[in-house]
């Protein structure tokens, strides 16, 4: 687990698909692209660090209408809400329970 996928909008890069592939798109996640991803500039990064936190969860704007409305739209508008939830968890626990979460979810995801 690496603390340097984690990503301020609740998606942690280390359980992407695009994180760093030989093949196009690729991505090295998003704290090392900053919030630059192959998909675009992601309004979400670029507003927590103008609020000045690591994440949403800690924003005292949370959850903003731009949080909830940037989803993948493979996955929905109730993925913003997923990742809502593990914020809060994120914010409670720490980085390392979230993580375990995050992948546990993913996980689960994937076996559906």
């Amino acid at each position: 687990m690496n603390e340097s996928y984690l990503a301020p909008c609740g998606a942690y890069c280390g359980t992407c698909k695009f994180l760093n592939r030989e093949e196009k798109p690729s991505c090295t996640g998003c704290g090392s692209q900053e919030g630059h991803l192959f998909w675009g500039a992601c309004k979400v990064y670029t507003c927590a660090g103008e609020h000045g936190v690591t994440h949403c969860g800690d924003c005292e704007d949370f959850p903003s209408d731009l949080f909830v409305n940037q989803f993948d739209p493979a996955h929905g508008p109730k993925s913003a809400f997923t990742r809502a939830g593990l914020l809060a968890y994120r914010k409670k626990v720490g980085n390392e329970k979230y993580i375990e979460m995050a992948v546990k979810l993913k996980k689960e995801e994937t076996q559906d």
